[in-house]
């Protein structure tokens, strides 16, 4: 009699292993949003998928399916777990419901690029990888986003993303081919968004590729170490490797108004204008080459403006509109530290650039990005 009880138990928890069972997670599945379904069956060929909508699948145990309406449906898995012979079928009713909260369109509200720690640049050696690049985004209701991996203007992947309940969500390059790292030079990235459709353009961070054994060009001293908000003023650099074919960069609000110039071996000499409205403070200098990019250790100082200068000038009196070739314009254009803010671009380029102007700055050589703003 024992034995007997035994192996009817065996046999009963055989064909409960065969007929199986389907979870679904979420729990609470919404419409727009993957679930997940597993069956728990061990099949011995491929299950036929019936999500109860009028979509159907043949895969495997665990399968992924979007509901693009709420109610509820009864979702079968038909299955064979003897060659030829038994076929099984699994069902369960499932209740989806519409998106919880309130519903908005789904759009992209912000996009940083970044490397890494944080710099909107950086430098790697010929050959180096995995080379990983940062688009941190935040959003506006739920969707699908579509996006391409660009590197000098080519797409290296396409892939998706299921972004839900309006947030924030980080997002690398590792899904993609790897970033490019046989050419030397400076090379840019930008995260092309093909959906939703974006109401600004995608900004840049850029990377060098440097050829090994080489080193890029270093500053030591900036001679004046100071310089005042609204003023031009002509600095002499001393450091290593400096040579023609390198660009100095002082930070988005001091912009280089001149070719560098190499009097002697050891020595640059920069024309640069201050931004009248730069925050006083330390600027680390950078330099870069085909060789890669250095920072520091010399640092330019922007003194707080004069207040001398401030009250002389009358206060009736109306400042003369800016030239089309002031370098104030760089600043206004420049995308900056990696972040497209539209609105504030549009903003000042009404308030400084004539309609219908052309952009006088958009062939000026120089480290600054212009970007190409619609008004």
């Amino acid at each position: 009699m024992r034995t007997l009880l035994i192996t009817l138990a065996l046999l009963g928890s055989l064909a409960l292993r065969a007929q199986g069972t389907i979870s679904a997670t979420p729990g609470l599945p919404l419409t727009g949003i993957p679930t997940t379904f597993l069956l728990s069956a061990q099949p011995v060929g491929p299950v036929a998928w019936d999500f109860g909508d009028g979509s159907t699948l043949s895969g495997g145990t665990t399968v992924s399916h979007v509901y693009a309406r709420s109610g509820t449906f009864l979702v079968q898995a038909v299955f064979p777990v003897v060659v030829g012979q038994v076929i099984q079928t699994a069902q369960l009713p499932l209740r989806v419901a519409d998106r919880l909260g309130p519903a908005a369109p789904f759009s992209i509200s912000m996009l940083r690029l970044r490397w890494e720690d944080g710099r909107v640049d950086t430098t790697v050696e010929q050959g180096f990888s995995p080379l990983t690049a940062y688009a941190d985004l935040k959003f506006e209701g739920t969707g699908q986003l579509q996006a391409q991996w660009v590197v000098d203007g080519i797409p290296l992947s396409t892939f998706m993303a299921p972004l839900a309940f309006a947030g924030a969500v980080t997002l690398d390059s590792r899904s993609a081919i790897p970033l490019p790292t046989t050419d030397y030079g400076e090379h840019r990235v930008t995260l092309r968004i093909l959906s939703p459709v974006m109401p600004f353009e995608s900004p840049q961070i850029r990377y060098f590729v440097r050829l090994g054994g080489e080193e890029a060009p270093q500053v030591d001293d900036v001679i004046p170490s100071a310089a005042r908000p609204g003023e031009e003023t002509e600095l002499r650099i001393r450091g290593r490797r400096l040579a023609p074919g390198m660009a100095l960069s002082f930070g988005k609000d001091v912009a280089l108004v001149a070719p560098l110039r190499f009097p002697e071996p050891g020595w640059a000499i920069a024309r640069v204008f201050v931004s009248p409205t730069a925050r006083p403070g330390f600027r680390e200098v950078q330099a870069f080459s085909k060789t890669g990019r250095s920072r520091g250790p010399a640092r330019l100082e922007v003194l707080p403006r004069s207040k001398r200068v401030a009250a002389a000038e009358p206060a009736s009196v109306q400042s003369p509109p800016l030239p089309p070739s002031s370098p104030l314009v760089a600043f206004l254009w420049s995308e900056g530290e990696g972040v497209a803010r539209p609105s504030l671009l549009r903003a000042l380029t009404a308030a400084f650039l004539p309609p219908g102007e052309e952009d006088p700055l958009e062939a000026r050589p120089g480290p600054f990005q212009v970007a190409a703003i619609p008004r």
